[in-house]
């Protein structure tokens, strides 16, 4: 675990680095070249201290960054990922036993779309309205990306 909390770190680094190398350059350069040589010194060079490793890291906000917090970071992150899983495993089961009408353990494309069709259909008419369309939720809870809802196909 040291080893990776290690490697964690280092990456964190590098990725302040990059991320100050990513942006325009000659905004950076105006921005950091103190002496107006037209270079960055290493005294110079500032990585973005908001996306940095200690901004991120420094849970007591001391100016150093330990071990133990990045090993708290971590843990947090795992924690937040196992907890988006059991939310999405538990939607697609939902989805799947909604959706299995017949209750053959299988869902077909028809089931699958009758599912889709339910679950937008909010009045239980047969018939889609502009208003649920627009109120329609995409089947992972967030929000649909740009342009049309991802039951719409493409």
């Amino acid at each position: 675990m040291i080893k990776v909390a290690q490697t964690f770190a280092l990456i964190l680094l590098a990725a302040g680095a990059a991320l100050a190398f990513g942006k325009p350059v000659d905004r950076m350069i105006d921005k950091l070249d103190s002496d107006g040589d037209g270079m960055i010194s290493a005294e110079e060079f500032q990585p973005p201290r908001h996306r940095g490793m200690i901004g991120h890291l420094d849970v007591n906000n001391d100016g150093a960054v330990t071990m133990e917090e990045i090993d708290q970071q971590i843990a947090d992150r795992q924690t937040k990922m196992v907890d988006r899983q059991v939310e999405e495993t538990a939607r697609i089961h939902t989805f799947f036993n909604d959706a299995d009408t017949d209750g053959d353990g299988a869902v077909t494309q028809k089931e699958a779309q009758a599912a889709a069709f339910k679950r937008v259909d909010e009045n239980g008419d047969g018939y889609l309205t502009e208003e649920e369309l627009r109120n329609a939720k995409p089947p992972h809870g967030g929000r649909h990306p740009p342009g049309r809802p991802s039951w719409a196909g493409t």
